[in-house]
């Protein structure tokens, strides 16, 4: 129905109102709904639109198209054990090294009120890795430091993230720890690491928990 089937006396009001009801509107609502064609100002909406729960304003804008079109397939592997890698990697995060044990421990270490494995029952651990705009000693263990650059500001910003992402990749009854300290001072007792020409006041890698 258009403007020009109304009776000749119609008004401006009823004029108006037939010309907002037409339904020849000039939207391209296949760019719009379409990561990779909507406007960056739409993009948000989008993000809404599709259900996606994890988003940063500051994304640079590929990241927040990818993570549009990528959300259908996210969602879907939320609490999985594929989800905490995928959803990290959206905040340059990635999983060094992860433990999770069962709840059972065997009978004979119960007996005697061991635990052979030190770890929680029902509880994921991961040793995660992310760039820190600090000095690498600052945070070689977790959060702290042993030396002057302890006093180096970190910006906190990156664990958060990791954070959320791996909140949000796990079922919510799922439990967790993480670790951020995938950088450890180099000791004595690492004889492989000083024949190999490093000092005692530098750092390695850390790939276990």
């Amino acid at each position: 129905m258009t403007v020009e089937l109304l009776p000749s006396n119609s008004d401006p009001f009823e004029k108006a109102l037939m010309a907002g009801a037409e339904a020849d509107l000039p939207i391209p609502f296949g760019a719009v709904m379409d990561p990779a064609q909507t406007s960056a100002e739409w993009l948000p909406f989008l993000a809404i639109h599709e259900g996606v729960r994890f988003w940063f304003a500051d994304w640079s804008e590929d990241r927040k198209r990818q993570i549009i079109d990528d959300w259908t397939a996210l969602a879907s592997l939320i609490g999985t054990r594929a989800a905490p890698a995928r959803f990290l990697a959206y905040v340059d995060a990635e999983i060094v090294h992860k433990v999770s044990h069962p709840a059972n421990r065997p009978l004979d270490y119960m007996a005697l009120g061991l635990d052979p494995y030190d770890h929680p029952a029902y509880v994921a651990r991961f040793l995660v890795k992310t760039n820190l705009s600090a000095h690498k000693a600052a945070f070689c263990l977790g959060l702290s430091a042993l030396d002057d650059d302890a006093l180096v500001p970190i910006d906190e910003q990156p664990l958060d993230r990791a954070m959320q992402a791996l909140t949000i990749s796990k079922a919510p009854e799922t439990q967790y720890t993480v670790s951020f300290g995938h950088r450890v001072p180099i000791t004595l007792d690492d004889g492989w690491d000083l024949d190999a020409g490093h000092e005692l006041d530098s750092y390695r890698d850390r790939n276990r928990l």
